[in-house]
């Protein structure tokens, strides 16, 4: 929900079929796992009831407009849905994933909770990374004032190619 999905956002599926891809193994096995276990009519589908129930059992009580719009946004292509499929269950975990895996992240870069990161600070975390997203050894963080806060909120969207 935090990633805020666009209603119509063709790319939004597409983004998050990369991020599934680039889960592993075990991830993958977890979340096929945790899909099976909510969709208690084995129909393939997980409903707005089947969701309740399995939210209830871990302990977090949702309404049911809120488990409809968490449903809902799990496919962006199709307004008002009222079940949500595998591969978009896969989608919306792996957004998940790594939505949080960044936020945890930054969250260790900044000890007082302020939601601001520097910039030089998130410059060093993020330089293993480089190899990843691109040839050259330029700096991911391309500014002069290394100690330029970054709402890392906001950068954990971006990172992800979601809505700012």
């Amino acid at each position: 929900m935090r990633t805020k999905p666009r209603l119509g956002d063709v790319g939004e599926i597409s983004r998050r079929s990369m991020l599934v891809s680039k889960l592993s193994i075990a991830q993958r096995e977890e979340f096929r796992d945790v899909f099976l276990i909510i969709d208690s009519s084995k129909d393939g589908k997980i409903s707005i009831l089947e969701l309740k129930r399995f939210m209830e059992s871990v302990g977090s009580v949702k309404s049911e407009d809120e488990l409809a719009e968490m449903i809902s946004k799990s496919n962006p292509l199709v307004d008002g849905n009222a079940e949500i499929t595998f591969e978009e269950f896969m989608g919306v975990m792996a957004e998940a994933e790594f939505y949080y895996l960044f936020t945890d992240t930054f969250n260790t870069l900044d000890p007082k909770q302020t939601g601001y990161v520097r910039a030089r600070d998130l410059d060093v975390a993020l330089c293993g990374m480089r190899d990843l997203i691109s040839d050259d050894r330029m700096s991911i963080i391309d500014i002069d004032d290394k100690d330029m806060l970054i709402d890392y909120e906001q950068f954990s969207r971006m990172l992800l190619g979601t809505n700012l």
